[in-house]
């Protein structure tokens, strides 16, 4: 039931953004991305998160800072209609429960902004909420891509090399790489933090939008089981 309702989501998901690519045509290099082209995955963020979660793109600050970057996808809890106007169109770090950045074709420099986005993002929600470093952040950090022309093993290596160039601690670190159709590199929490890839193939969307839900959900409010639904066996490849 599940697997087959996510593979059809799937497919239309790559083909309106194929579509959507092949009218706009070449464009020159830009230094903002124009997320219009993933109108798709927007709607489809709409209808699939749990009632009370809201979505936006845009900015997010805390108590003290603002980060001056514009967020793929941010999804959070907005207590009133007039959250934006009270907040001056900023989504407040410490209501922040997961960022998303979106990319097309997934390459290693990406990957590193992503990863930089992620601590900065990351150690203002601690500074609001007065979290040291070694306190595991609640704000879920996903890189989500379309495709990637590069191994999925490569951008785990990527990560490691990034956390370790940078002294990134291990609690700001990203917490998920998807590349739709290909797989998933998750942090694992149960082995000390380390990265772990699984080759998914075409259940990728829906074991992110399981994972997903599980995170969002984990004061477990919604009393919903969705591996439950999920009857296929199958084992993925791991690294």
């Amino acid at each position: 039931m599940f697997a087959d309702y996510f593979l059809d989501q799937s497919r239309q998901l790559q083909g309106a953004l194929h579509e959507r690519l092949e009218k706009r045509g070449v464009q020159l290099p830009s230094k903002q991305k124009d997320v219009r082209v993933y109108k798709e995955l927007y709607d489809f963020f709409k209808d699939h998160l749990p009632g009370g979660f809201s979505y936006a793109v845009g900015k997010i600050r805390n108590r003290k800072h603002l980060l001056n970057k514009s967020c793929d996808l941010l999804i959070f809890k907005k207590w009133c209609k007039k959250f934006f106007e009270m907040t001056g169109g900023y989504v407040l770090a410490d209501q922040l429960h997961s960022f998303i950045t979106i990319e097309t074709d997934l390459n290693t420099a990406q990957v590193l902004n992503h990863a930089a986005l992620t601590e900065a993002v990351k150690t203002m929600y601690a500074a609001d909420r007065e979290l040291d470093e070694n306190a595991i952040v609640p704000v879920y950090s996903v890189l989500f891509s379309y495709k990637s022309s590069i191994p999925l093993l490569s951008h785990r290596v990527a990560l490691e090399d990034a956390s370790r160039e940078k002294d990134i601690p291990i609690t700001r670190e990203t917490d998920m790489i998807v590349v739709m159709d290909q797989g998933l590199i998750l942090k694992d929490w149960e082995n000390g933090g380390v990265y772990r890839g699984i080759e998914t193939g075409e259940d990728t969307l829906m074991w992110f939008y399981i994972l997903m839900l599980e995170y969002l959900d984990r004061d477990g409010s919604l009393g919903f089981d969705p591996r439950s639904y999920v009857k296929m066996q199958k084992e993925y490849r791991e690294y």
